[in-house]
């Protein structure tokens, strides 16, 4: 598994290798998952995960679709697993995008924050499950988890 916490690498670098990565969401800007993305042709499992919790601060995760889509999400890609997902805006376009997009995807699951963390009522949950549940899928085959 590679981590990446947010450094940049240098671009054109290509990481054939690749076939589990954990995106930390603290990476404000999807532009670094995309390029990523990209250039691992071998990317069978994505996991993003906020794992710094609050020694990021409070960062608002940055979504642009990109104008190309890149193969690895659409041809490779297998299992989507979001930690700490919180239902904002911004994280259910970036999931609509991969559920979209993901045409060999077999499993996505969706966990959200820890009650401990963020008062999320059992209202809001069932909320950010019927949105999820809601979006289009690019695979037939995908199964969505919430945990």
């Amino acid at each position: 598994m590679f981590f990446v916490p947010h450094p940049q690498f240098p671009s054109g670098s290509i990481f054939h290798q690749l076939e589990h990565l954990e995106f930390c969401t603290c990476e404000t800007k999807c532009d670094l998952l995309m390029s990523l993305l990209q250039h691992s042709p071998k990317l069978r499992s994505l996991k993003l995960n906020e794992t710094h919790g609050n020694v990021c601060g409070y960062r608002t995760l940055h979504w642009e679709e990109p104008s190309t889509v890149p193969e690895t999400l659409m041809l490779v890609l297998e299992t989507f697993e979001w930690r700490n997902y919180r239902g904002r805006n911004v994280e259910r376009e970036l999931a609509s995008f991969v559920l979209k997009h993901a045409r060999r995807l077999k499993v996505a699951t969706f966990s959200p924050l820890a009650s401990t963390q963020l008062d999320t009522t059992l209202g809001e949950k069932y909320r950010m499950i019927t949105e999820l549940a809601r979006l289009p899928r690019g695979s037939t085959e995908c199964e969505l988890m919430f945990g």
